[in-house]
């Protein structure tokens, strides 16, 4: 039997990144504590079989196409993924990049895809989600935030986390932001900083024997996360659990950052 203040059941939740990796796994267990999800992704060509796994449990599942780095595609996702759910009452800001180049090798536009879709992006649809929340009277902002926003990671190969981790260092000081903004309107905003997750985008880091070894060599755990580990802390700030958090940036790092 879960507990109560973990139930999400009733709740409305919009995970952007969702069609795929990390975001359908989180919304996947957003589901499994209750809640009905809304999954936007510019890309559903792998969500099937978690579409499926959810509307399995008796839980919507809406998918709605759009680029969150087009602020009028931003307002017409919001607008869809409430009316689809019923009111908006959660939101997972997971979609993200990064490039893995040498730092004399970033181009503008690199720098511009990264901090486009990781840091401006996240303005606008938590701005907009933000106006459904305070209709239905209040909500959670989840947001996924990064190791790399805290830490440097020497990169053997000599490829720089610069564009990324100013990216996600932006995302830290926007989650404070909002948090204070929103601190006497019931929403509470709050950002996750995982460690390397394995995912398929990290596959060419675990597969270089030299960076794999660098990364679970600094971390105390010895190895990468997996994607659903990620679920539980999740689901804590996107439920009760957490009302009174709002503003933090929870290490899932695997003693990373402590050590």
């Amino acid at each position: 039997m879960s507990h109560p203040l973990f139930d999400l059941s009733g709740q409305k939740a919009l995970i952007t990144g969702g069609g795929r990796g990390i975001g359908l796994t989180l919304a996947t267990g957003l589901a499994q504590a209750g809640a009905d999800v809304a999954l936007a992704d510019i890309d559903f060509s792998q969500v099937e079989e978690g579409q499926r796994e959810i509307e399995a449990l008796g839980r919507k599942c809406t998918l709605i196409e759009a680029d969150v780095t087009d602020v009028a595609s931003v307002d017409r996702m919001v607008s869809e993924a409430a009316a689809a759910l019923g009111g908006l009452t959660i939101l997972v800001n997971n979609a993200g990049t990064n490039v893995r180049r040498k730092l004399e090798e970033v181009t503008e536009a690199d720098w511009d895809r990264v901090l486009d879709l990781n840091l401006k992006s996240l303005f606008f649809i938590t701005r907009r989600a933000g106006e459904e929340m305070k209709k239905a009277g209040g909500g959670k902002v989840v947001n996924m935030a990064s190791l790399m926003a805290l830490s440097v990671f020497r990169n053997p190969r000599g490829q720089t986390y610069g564009p990324y981790s100013s990216s996600k260092g932006g995302v830290i000081s926007l989650t404070r932001s909002f948090a204070v903004d929103w601190a006497k309107e019931n929403i509470q905003v709050n950002c996750i900083c995982p460690n390397f997750i394995d995912t398929p985008l990290t596959q060419p880091l675990k597969e270089d024997p030299v960076i794999n070894d660098a990364i679970c060599g600094r971390t105390p755990m010895g190895r990468f996360g997996r994607m659903g580990e990620l679920v539980g802390p999740c689901v804590f700030l996107a439920s009760a659990a957490s009302n009174l958090v709002t503003g933090a940036s929870l290490m899932v790092d695997g003693g990373w950052y402590s050590s």
